[in-house]
């Protein structure tokens, strides 16, 4: 029993009609009449019963049929998956954070296409939380994202690094010579904080209430040169990564009081396939270590 019998068996299952089926095919009668004749002698069973110029399903037709609808279906799904694959070769699609895709990534990505330079690094940014679903959707291959049980429970990770969140401000700032501060004495401050599919969010918020301050929230954004741009006026501060801010010799770094430390993950899921280049991209960050 081959494919070709069974594609062409269904097909004319599906008219009824060995002429239709030929013509669909593309084929010559007597090539699919040979070929249902061959499935006959091969099982020893009849599969049509033919009357009035049509042909009808026996019973061990219908069984017949049954089976290879699911078995062709199947490998249609396989064909398509594989060229799915073929499509994705030496192309690797990353969701990065913003403040993970200024710091980190940069040099992962330079050191990843110095050894791989014919594989394509796209890099989807958003926030933390979304970089999970869009995971999760199988619209990206791998994620980055900040460690938490949500995180350990749902993905296979890698940890890449730990950072520090940070109050920056502008030289200019009233809070410029602080060298620690408290969430409640921030209260009366003007606060930048990342838009809520960040991860940093949900943690600074959380904090603000533990000590019972409704923060003064100036803006919401995802753009790290807008939340610089509006450090840079004086009137304001926001919560960024160690690293991020310490590349910028106009901002000045705050400790928080409680310190706020976050671990850094290379994530992929547990159910999904993970095409060669992925694993590949895996294997290399396993390596890589942050200067």
């Amino acid at each position: 029993m081959k494919l070709l019998q069974m594609r062409y068996f269904q097909t004319v299952c599906r008219y009824g009609s060995i002429t239709k089926a030929a013509e669909e095919l593309f084929v010559s009668q007597p090539t699919i009449s040979f070929c249902l004749k061959e499935l006959e002698d091969e099982f020893g069973v009849k599969l049509f019963h033919r009357r009035h110029n049509r042909l009808q399903l026996t019973m061990e037709g219908q069984f017949f049929l049954d089976k290879i609808n699911y078995i062709l279906q199947s490998v249609d799904t396989l064909a398509t998956q594989m060229k799915d694959m073929g499509n994705n070769h030496n192309h690797v699609k990353i969701a990065v954070p913003a403040m993970i895709s200024t710091f980190l990534f940069p040099p992962m990505f330079n050191a990843y296409s110095t050894l791989y330079p014919n594989v394509e690094l796209e890099m989807l940014e958003t926030g933390s939380l979304q970089a999970r679903k869009l995971v999760d959707a199988n619209s990206v291959d791998l994620g980055i994202t900040i460690l938490d049980n949500a995180v350990t429970d749902s993905y296979n990770l890698l940890p890449l690094v730990s950072t520090e969140l940070v109050f920056c401000v502008s030289k200019n700032h009233p809070l410029a010579n602080c060298k620690r501060i408290s969430f409640k004495e921030l209260a009366k401050e003007h606060i930048i904080l990342f838009k809520a599919d960040s991860y940093q969010n949900i943690v600074i918020k959380r904090a603000f209430s533990e000590v019972g301050v409704d923060p003064d929230i100036l803006l919401n954004s995802s753009q790290l040169y807008t939340i610089k741009k509006f450090l840079s006026y004086g009137n304001a501060g926001a919560f960024l990564y160690r690293q991020v801010a310490e590349m910028d010799s106009e901002l000045v770094c705050i400790a928080l009081d409680q310190p706020i430390y976050q671990d850094i993950v290379l994530i992929w899921s547990k159910s999904g396939s993970l095409y060669s280049d992925s694993a590949n991209f895996i294997q290399f960050a396993k390596q890589f270590h942050y200067q």
